[in-house]
């Protein structure tokens, strides 16, 4: 009876095994999903203010004001908000550099070692 207990046990830690190996792939995957949508949002209101920064130093050069743009509140306002999105920008990217890395780690030492390409036409079968 003691070897077929050795069979279960060791069919319980695969399945265990495999199913932590898959949550940990699927946590990793949706957070750089997040992180990617996280950055187009951040690039398009950059790109939104950077348009409003820009539309502010061109009224105020028609105005013949641009001498004092550096003392403007609006224009003050707007640079603030570029460089805090900059700064976003720059921490998710990152961050998400970091679980790329991560990913590349573990899918190695998941399989102990790089998965070799898959043959197109044998299912992974060689």
């Amino acid at each position: 009876m003691a070897p077929q207990t050795g069979f279960w046990d060791r069919m319980q830690d695969q399945v265990r095994t495999g199913y932590e190996r898959t949550r940990r792939t699927t946590a990793r995957a949706m957070r750089i999903g997040i992180l990617r949508v996280d950055l187009l949002s951040l690039r398009r209101d950059r790109t939104r203010a950077m348009a409003q920064f820009g539309e502010r130093a061109f009224s105020r050069w028609n105005e013949g004001s641009l001498a004092t743009f550096d003392d403007d509140p609006e224009a003050i306002r707007l640079r603030s908000l570029v460089e805090g999105i900059e700064r976003c920008i720059r921490s998710k990217e990152t961050e998400l550099e970091q679980l790329r890395n991560e990913e590349t780690r573990f899918s190695e030492s998941d399989s102990g070692g790089q998965r070799p390409p898959q043959t197109e036409g044998t299912n992974g079968i060689s």
